[in-house]
């Protein structure tokens, strides 16, 4: 693309030049970091978890209470429970030294622990022993069928009641303050040099239309690719001063683990938002006269990602393959998965190749409206 390194070039000046608004962007997400600090200062220190015995869970399956032996002279105890085991893990019943084994499919039985619980871990050993001899009971004498008998072991991250809240506040914190700080720096790309008179002079160089677009989404795409990066930077910096000082972490990165690919996938995100962001800023601002007109004119779309932002924020529970196609809310919900320890890849990559497909039809619908005579009046 002829002359879109240049481009790129005036716009990136043209924004270091707005001190206050590139102000804007690193003050925001460092207020955001000692405002959450301070709340989790507030709160009580976590002095641990006290419990009187030890107990093996057992759901879908008849077993009478049991004492089946002592560990650190606590008694360790088999118990039947009748709630299923995504509600029984999130009572006060179940503790973190505990171990829930769900036998609801003999075939493919599933034990939840906490993998950074030595009493826990101790006992998902035992269970997973226990779950062996009773496949070896109940599949005596068969030699086939060995290839569906599977036991899963799910970690139960270690959070509570306000790393959830936070959890959900999180995409809306996130989204909002994107979507305003890019539409202040995208209304003056084209709207802009308008009421300056150097646009027409652009449209009358060799600069190709692709180049001219693309320059100016790019310079608008960095600096809001590295907001982003401050803001979540900031928060998981919080989270870890937080631990360090044995607080409630509010921030809700406490026990979260994304693998390689979840975080390949995490920046694919903020480039195709940061990008989406700036492009629909460049587009509304093809058709203003002014910096002020534009911004005026971004407002519906910064309240549209607002309202799919907190409508996120009053999901339960897990939802449909179909909501991860609605743009803005899906990387809410996504965010989510992530935070709450049950982000599958299959809608992560949902998420992704529709982020992608959006940007592309929104970069087609600016270099059209490019053309449009309206735009060059």
């Amino acid at each position: 693309m002829r002359g879109v390194g240049k481009i790129f070039h005036h716009e990136m000046r043209k924004i270091f030049k707005e001190k206050s608004l590139l102000f804007g962007f690193v003050l925001l997400p460092v207020l955001t970091l000692f405002v959450t600090v301070g709340i989790s200062l507030l709160q009580p220190k976590s002095t641990g978890e006290s419990v009187d015995t030890y107990s093996m869970y057992f759901y879908g399956i008849e077993v009478e209470s049991y004492n089946i032996g002592s560990l650190d002279d606590k008694q360790i105890w088999l118990q039947p429970i009748k709630e299923t085991p995504s509600e029984f893990i999130l009572s006060e019943d179940f503790h973190k030294s505990d171990v829930l084994v769900d036998f609801s499919d003999v075939a493919n039985v599933t034990i939840y622990y906490h993998a950074s619980n030595t009493v826990s871990s101790y006992l998902k050993m035992s269970a997973e022993a226990f779950v062996r001899e009773s496949f070896d009971m109940v599949y005596k004498g068969q030699k086939a069928g060995a290839s569906f008998r599977s036991v899963e072991l799910m970690d139960i991250n270690e959070k509570d009641t306000d790393n959830r809240m936070i959890a959900m506040l999180l995409p809306y914190m996130l989204i909002l303050p994107l979507t305003a700080n890019i539409a202040n720096f995208a209304s003056d790309t084209i709207a802009g040099d308008k009421a300056r008179g150097t646009f027409y002079q652009v449209m009358l160089s060799p600069v190709p239309p692709l180049s001219l677009i693309m320059g100016k989404i790019f310079s608008v795409s960095l600096i809001s690719l590295f907001s982003s990066g401050i803001y979540i930077g900031l928060d998981v910096l919080g989270s870890k001063i937080c631990e360090s000082m044995g607080t409630k972490d509010v921030f809700g990165f406490a026990g979260v683990s994304v693998s390689a690919l979840q975080i390949l996938l995490i920046l694919i995100y903020a480039v195709l938002l940061c990008y989406l962001f700036s492009n629909l800023g460049v587009l509304i601002s093809l058709f203003c006269k002014d910096a002020n007109q534009a911004q005026t004119a971004q407002i519906p779309v910064t309240l549209v990602c607002t309202l799919a932002s907190m409508m996120s924020m009053f999901r339960f529970g897990t939802s449909p393959m179909s909501h991860y196609l609605i743009p803005v809310y899906n990387i809410c919900l996504i965010f989510q998965d992530l935070l709450n320890a049950r982000a599958k890849t299959g809608n992560m990559a949902i998420v992704a190749l529709s982020l992608l497909v959006l940007s592309v039809v929104v970069l087609i619908l600016t270099l059209v409206s490019y053309k449009n005579e309206k735009v060059r009046a």
